[in-house]
């Protein structure tokens, strides 16, 4: 019987198997990630009709005097990825980051929350796969057919949710279209950034923009490597001129056009364009500096 692994895509309510070596660690642990934090339904067992044993209660044990014990301390494991737990449930210091994006922003910030612990921060992730950061029906240019997906929908009740200290902006996917460089598409895309900051507002802490890092393999093709400096072209200008602080990720991975494609001894980005694995590992490090240095500095410690 071959060897399976289960993916639990973010409904977690729908559950597929494919073979094992055909789906990410990110998807994996994801998943993974919302069994511990107790967002899907415990697995019965024991005879038919029966089921487990009953769960603790959500106050804890008590103990012998009669008080409830403790709550455990929160893990990376023990909370579900799109949930930042209240300031009050965390070390007095603890950053909160909410990254988000398109599919890009979903498996950085899943590295991102592995290496949480060492940068005394707590990491979100509610990335969108195979979107746009326009408005679901607008047309960025005339001759473009309306967009079908945003990723930025629900970026307002996200950030009112949430209230991040800092939220970073992931925008991996936008340089495939083969407007990314018309001037126009350009002032509509840095509009819609504009627009989404301003309805945003102060709940989003410090908004902070990751320049584009090159893709490798076979997402490089074409005209990619100058969308991509187009695209990065825009977010330094709205860091000069708008909200927005920023990141040079695209630097910090491809301080040549080569780009690094290794890191402890395994890819970086195993598809070519989505930060995974042990290879992310001194990526998150890096990044999460970086974001301690700008949300510190944005709320005055």
């Amino acid at each position: 019987r071959p060897r399976v692994c289960v993916v639990l895509p973010a409904d977690g309510v729908h559950v597929r198997s494919v073979k094992l070596g055909t789906c990410s660690r990110a998807r994996v642990v994801a998943g993974l990630l919302r069994v511990a934090a107790g967002v899907l339904p415990a697995c019965q067992s024991g005879a038919p009709g029966g089921s487990g044993p009953p769960s603790a209660s959500a106050e804890g044990p008590s103990s012998p005097g009669g008080a409830s014990s403790p709550a455990p301390a929160l893990t990376p494991f023990s909370v579900d990825l799109a949930t930042l737990p209240p300031r009050e449930s965390l070390p007095p210091g603890t950053l909160r980051i909410l990254v988000l994006g398109d599919s890009s922003a979903s498996f950085l910030g899943l590295a991102l929350r592995y290496r949480q612990d060492e940068a005394r921060a707590f990491v979100a992730a509610r990335g969108v796969g195979e979107c746009s950061l326009f408005a679901v029906g607008s047309r960025p240019l005339p001759e473009l057919p309306p967009i079908q997906t945003s990723c930025s929908s629900s970026w307002v009740a996200d950030v009112t949710t949430l209230q991040p200290d800092v939220t970073l902006l992931v925008l991996g996917g936008a340089f495939f279209g083969e407007a990314t460089c018309d001037a126009a598409w350009l002032r509509a895309y840095g509009d819609r950034l504009r627009e989404l900051a301003a309805a945003m507002g102060p709940a989003s802490g410090r908004l902070v923009l990751a320049e584009v890092p090159y893709p490798v393999g076979d997402w490089r093709h074409g005209r990619v490597l100058g969308q991509v400096d187009c695209l990065n072209g825009l977010f330094r200008e709205l860091t000069q001129t708008g909200p927005f602080a920023r990141v040079d990720l695209q630097h910090h991975v491809c301080p040549t056009p080569e780009c690094v494609r290794e890191s402890q001894g395994a890819p970086l980005r195993p598809d070519g364009l989505h930060f995974d694995g042990v290879g992310a590992e001194e990526t998150a490090r890096w990044l999460l500096g970086e974001l301690g240095r700008l949300g510190r500095a944005g709320r005055g410690g």
